[in-house]
């Protein structure tokens, strides 16, 4: 894979290595705020993401690669929005906002890395609103990236693009889908213990394809020969 490509590749797979690294080295050796975990956090929803990650060995694991992350995904933004100007796909308005867009998120992924495993309710608000900031700002950036890409499919490079347009859509629904019945299993369900334990669940998998959609950008680069030249030249 050329070396511009790494940026979203990285970007993507490093966080979700991350987050299973931390929660391992937990369960392995236990934490001074939790008891040594012994479950599988996708299969039985028995704990949030940042429960896994927010205290002992693995919260300073966890703060030392996100940091890197956050500026690996603002920087992956950016060349989003070269590389949509490089293959024609949108003007440079449009571009601008699915940076901002993502870069915003990033910024505030790294407020809650830096507050996380913190006491008082001031670092509580600040965490709460970075994960929200964060996960609302990337997924808002990938549904504009879709809206961008998904009518020119078949035109963009030659038609190359069509299959990774495909799996790019195919993420972001999986995505949305993820938050919807998020916000209504409250609606639907009336047991608090089982409601938790579904929101945990959608939590750990809705990183996933949130990843894969980085993935499949590297790729799109790769699959356009972007490269640093080519935005010297756009």
């Amino acid at each position: 894979m050329k070396k511009p490509a790494l940026i979203p590749a990285l970007a993507g797979v490093l966080p979700v290595a991350t987050v299973f690294a931390a929660y391992a080295l937990n369960r392995y050796v236990g934490t001074e705020l939790e008891p040594r975990f012994t479950c599988n956090p996708y299969v039985d929803g028995c704990l949030s993401i940042s429960r896994a990650v927010r205290s002992g060995p693995g919260l300073h694991l966890f703060r030392a690669v996100m940091l890197p992350c956050a500026m690996l995904l603002f920087l992956s933004w950016s060349m989003v929005r070269d590389w949509l100007l490089c293959i024609g796909a949108c003007r440079p308005r449009r571009a601008a906002v699915v940076f901002w867009l993502g870069a915003v998120g990033a910024l505030f992924l790294v407020l809650y890395v830096t507050w996380l495993g913190t006491e008082g309710e001031w670092y509580k608000w600040l965490r709460r609103y970075g994960v929200t900031v964060y996960f609302g700002g990337t997924s808002l950036a990938q549904l504009l990236l879709v809206w961008v890409l998904w009518p020119q499919r078949g035109r963009l490079a030659g038609g190359r693009l069509r299959g990774l347009v495909v799996a790019l859509t195919s993420l972001v629904v999986l995505q949305w889908f993820l938050g919807v019945a998020s916000v209504a299993k409250r609606l639907l369900l009336d047991d608090p213990d089982l409601v938790d334990r579904i929101e945990n669940l959608i939590e750990w998998y809705y990183g996933l394809p949130m990843a894969l959609v980085l993935v499949v950008v590297a790729l799109m680069f790769v699959r356009t020969g972007f490269g640093y030249r080519a935005r010297a030249n756009r």
